[in-house]
């Protein structure tokens, strides 16, 4: 989505990209490709190496192909990760903050007696101890990020498909790439796709469908802005993914151009039990003004050099704006999050206070 933004004196004078999910990886391509062409951009969520992205959803098909995991048993594995990582970041609030930070044993999840909705199976807990590691060789090299544990109340759409992963949104994507971009329409990605063999067919597409280049020198040089946000809980793209991608950026490019925002409890691009609204794509903002409105942040960070030191993002009750505010949390620039003070409701974002993690 293209923003143009005004002013009283006169037309548009800055052009803003702003877009989520594989919008994002536009908008990144855009920076990156043609660093001319935008102001500054608003990237969420974004897809950001298709190539190893698909492998990565292949992973998961494979994992599941044989120990499915139904809908009914999701409730029961969201409740275990929230117990045992909730309480990491120092307030039991119902929102994981910090994810990548909890180290989390689904094996606590084993069935003691028969199976049921409540506990895994031996073969379903490695399954989801698998979803968390992400992709490896046969030599145990890791190949692409994981999911963090933590709010899969989501995974039946994106992951394990209500316990056929023929129906995941992830396999679909991956199965489709595979047999028409790739290999063959009569390719069977389930039983031919090897993680030794395989890798090197996807190379020839990285130049075309990849985002990862990491010299952002032209775009930083005409005074773009880039501010990135990644939800905690996307269960599409693997949140860590981001992470690395934002840090190689700084290293090779600098910070002073680029800001990520890591939203806790926030699905792919909407939804999710934290507060997730903050105007960006397909979001509302609580207030029309640069600390809670994400694109009204960038515009002022490129006409005055004030870069968003934080996000107020709100949630609605039952996700209705009509139903008024449920929750506001700040948001902060990664790798600082927010800490609650130790008075005040833990549902007003004035208790917390942008910190370094613990």
């Amino acid at each position: 989505m293209r923003f143009h933004l005004s002013t009283a004196a006169g037309p548009e004078r800055r052009a803003y990209f702003v877009a989520c999910s594989n919008g994002g990886k536009m908008g990144l391509t855009e920076v990156q490709r043609y660093p001319d062409d935008y102001d500054g951009a608003v990237i969420g969520c974004p897809v950001i190496d298709r190539t190893s992205l698909m492998m990565s959803f292949i992973w998961l098909g494979q994992t599941l192909g044989s120990d499915p995991i139904p809908k009914a048993k999701l409730p029961a594995i969201a409740k275990a990760t929230l117990a045992a990582c909730d309480p990491q970041d120092g307030l039991v609030d119902g929102v994981i903050d910090s994810p990548d930070a909890c180290t989390f044993d689904p094996q606590v999840l084993t069935c003691k007696d028969p199976d049921g909705p409540d506990c895994l199976t031996s073969g379903q807990v490695k399954a989801l101890a698998k979803i968390y590691a992400g992709p490896v060789n046969s030599k145990g090299e890791r190949l692409f990020p994981g999911y963090p544990p933590g709010h899969e109340e989501d995974y039946a759409a994106f992951i394990t498909g209500d316990g056929d992963q023929h129906r995941s949104s992830t396999w679909r994507l991956a199965d489709g790439f595979m047999r028409y971009f790739v290999f063959d329409p009569t390719y069977d990605s389930m039983k031919e796709f090897s993680f030794d063999t395989s890798l090197a067919a996807l190379k020839p597409f990285a130049a075309d469908q990849d985002a990862d280049k990491t010299d952002l020198a032209a775009f930083k040089a005409r005074g773009g802005k880039l501010i990135m946000y990644v939800g905690w809980a996307d269960h599409s793209i693997p949140p860590l993914r981001a992470v690395r991608y934002y840090n190689d950026v700084r290293a090779q490019t600098g910070n002073d151009f680029i800001r990520l925002f890591m939203v806790p409890g926030l699905h792919h691009c909407t939804n999710g039990p934290g507060p997730w609204n903050f105007g960006a794509r397909g979001q509302r903002a609580l207030h029309d003004d640069a600390g809670h409105d994400v694109v009204r942040a960038l515009d002022l960070w490129v006409e005055t050099g004030t870069a968003p030191a934080r996000l107020i993002a709100a949630k609605f009750t039952n996700d209705d704006p009509k139903q008024g505010v449920a929750r506001t949390r700040p948001l902060c620039p990664h790798p600082q999050v927010a800490r609650y003070k130790g008075t005040g409701s833990i549902d007003d974002a004035a208790s917390f206070a942008c910190a370094a993690p613990r």
